[in-house]
């Protein structure tokens, strides 16, 4: 599930059906992959709207990068 989840955060668009079978394989019903999507996806949305407003971290993962200094 960690690496199902990596590839859902990074590139959602580059998930396999093999992912999800393996996932199936060692025992996760498809209600279970389901949800886990759903997390990850709120996850994903709530650091974006954090970062969007500029929300300092409260240090619980770590401190915030500086990404002030980076080209896109």
């Amino acid at each position: 599930m960690m690496q199902f989840t990596e590839t859902v955060t990074r590139h959602a668009y580059r998930t396999t059906d093999e992912q999800v079978q393996g996932l199936r394989d060692v025992g996760w019903t498809d209600l279970q992959i389901a949800e886990g999507v759903y997390i990850i996806a709120k996850f994903a949305f709530f650091n974006r709207v954090a970062d969007a407003f500029g929300i300092r971290s409260q240090g619980y993962g770590g401190p915030r990068p500086d990404w002030s200094d980076r080209e896109d």
